[in-house]
């Protein structure tokens, strides 16, 4: 990676914001600070900075320059998306927040440095202009990117923008589109689901979903692609889910919806997957983990793959010692978040394809204990593609003991039905398992998805058997639903 050694913070414009090995031994404190890339982005406004690592193996690292592309019909923005950035140390300066903070993603298909956000209340008014930092992603068919970051909005207020860049004067925009800022307080609803891999209809189909059902945020839970350092599949897959397919003129939800795309095996930590997302962190293991609160529910965003031992595993250690900081953290303060909800790839407990596979196994052994130790309420996992419920669970891993309440053990879910080609699910009775179904061949359905709402002191969740007729998620049929309390 070509490293930048300077360290500034972008100006922006009249503003309604405030310019404001598996790794068991030896854990090392994680940190927030600090990478292994010279280049660091500042975003004027917000309490963190940005500094892509040389994990990621990104290329031509560069902020803004105000200047035009050599070729402005390359220029046009493409597949704008919207992530989180932020530290990643709860409660801190600069914790990543939903309510108040944006990450802008696009690419263009010119190599060049203008990367620009105007934003305002309105199709027409556009009151506040930040900059960012523009970066190339190696590999099979290298790809340009764009990112910036804008902090200081307002919880619950929809904002509408443009991303693009250029000259003073000529800057090359993209077409409008708008965004709401999850709210501070009250009933959220999310969209959960994950492993869209082998279709990129059925993905789209799931996003239909997720627009009508005006959630407030998206987590999905790995393996958008099956083959992470494709390009190509990642404009694919996020093609079909930027523009309505039913109307060019209108968007779907990519830029609509704050979508988490958490890494899975198919992803592998590759320096495309990196390229395409923007999620909290800093440091060599950057992007591999992080957290932010929503509604009532603390949640915790997990990259497995180190854990599992299968990519980048010196990472593991890192990773482990920051989720026992940061659930730590989560359990002080349950009073105000009553509910632990974790986001990670590898099905914890599953009785489907891969609830014996070597790598499965080791990221069981090595996050139930945590899960157990802070009183997890419930865990979001894919990778076995089917749906699956357990009963509330603790360890021991090799024999799960069954509890009563939900509050003396975890809900594990796996909703893996984005598109992903379907598993059977298990057939042996197993005590801690309370459900399964199945999508594909011989079913109704296409694929799986649920809906998450939290209010208060309690956690609804509904999981939704895909129909592609209906086109609605009252068309669509609830294959499973339980509440948690707190």
């Amino acid at each position: 990676m070509r490293a930048l050694a300077l360290s500034v913070g972008p100006l922006c414009a009249v503003t309604l914001f405030a310019c404001s090995d598996s790794g068991k031994a030896n854990p090392v404190p994680p940190a927030d600070a600090g990478g292994d890339a010279a280049f660091t982005y500042a975003a004027t406004g917000c309490a963190y900075t940005v500094a892509p690592p040389e994990s990621h193996d990104l290329a031509d690292v560069a902020l803004d320059d105000g200047q035009a592309p050599t070729d402005p019909t390359q220029a046009a923005p493409q597949r704008v998306r919207l992530g989180l950035g932020g530290n990643t140390t709860f409660g801190a300066a600069g914790y990543a927040d939903p309510t108040t903070t944006a990450a802008f993603v696009w690419e263009t298909a010119a190599d060049f440095h203008g990367s620009k956000v105007r934003l305002g209340p309105s199709p027409t008014s556009f009151t506040t202009t930040q900059t960012g930092f523009s970066y190339v992603s190696a590999g099979a068919g290298p790809s340009n990117f764009h990112e910036v970051d804008v902090c200081g909005l307002t919880p619950a207020t929809t904002y509408y923008y443009q991303v693009g860049g250029g000259a003073p004067g000529s800057e090359i925009w993209s077409a409008t589109q708008s965004f709401t800022t999850l709210p501070a307080a009250g009933p959220v609803t999310i969209g959960v689901s994950g492993d869209s891999r082998d279709s990129s209809t059925i993905f789209q189909l799931v996003n239909e979903r997720m627009r009508d059902a005006a959630v407030s945020m998206q987590l999905f839970s790995g393996d958008l692609i099956l083959l992470g350092n494709e390009e190509t599949q990642f404009s694919q897959w996020l093609d079909a889910i930027w523009t309505d397919p039913n109307d060019a003129t209108k968007f779907l939800t990519l830029g609509q919806q704050l979508i988490l795309f958490v890494g899975g095996n198919h992803e592998a930590m590759t320096t495309q997957y990196y390229a395409n997302v923007a999620l909290p962190g800093s440091g060599p293991a950057a992007e591999s983990y992080g957290s932010f609160v929503v509604g009532s529910a603390h949640v915790l965003l997990l990259d497995d793959e180190a854990i599992a031992g299968e990519e980048n595993s010196t990472f593991a250690p890192t990773q482990l010692a920051w989720i026992d900081q940061d659930l730590t953290l989560a359990e002080a303060d349950r009073k105000n978040h009553p509910f632990l909800v974790v986001v990670h790839h590898r099905g914890d407990f599953s009785t489907s394809l891969h609830e014996n596979d070597p790598d499965v196994v080791a990221t069981r052994t090595a996050l139930v204990p945590l899960w157990d130790k802070h009183h997890v309420d419930l865990v979001l996992n894919g990778h076995d593609h089917e749906y699956e419920r357990s009963k509330p669970v603790t360890g021991p891993v090799s024999a799960p003991v069954v509890q009563t309440s939900s509050t003396a053990g975890t809900t594990y879910t796996i909703c893996a039905g984005a598109g992903a080609t379907s598993y059977t699910p298990g057939t042996t009775p197993v005590a801690y398992r309370q459900t399964n179904a199945a999508f594909g061949s011989g079913t109704p359905y296409v694929g799986v998805y649920s809906l998450v709402t939290f209010d208060g002191g309690t956690l609804t969740y509904k999981a939704y058997g895909l129909k592609t007729a209906g086109g609605s998620v009252a068309g669509d049929d609830v294959i499973d639903s339980f509440t948690l309390s707190r």
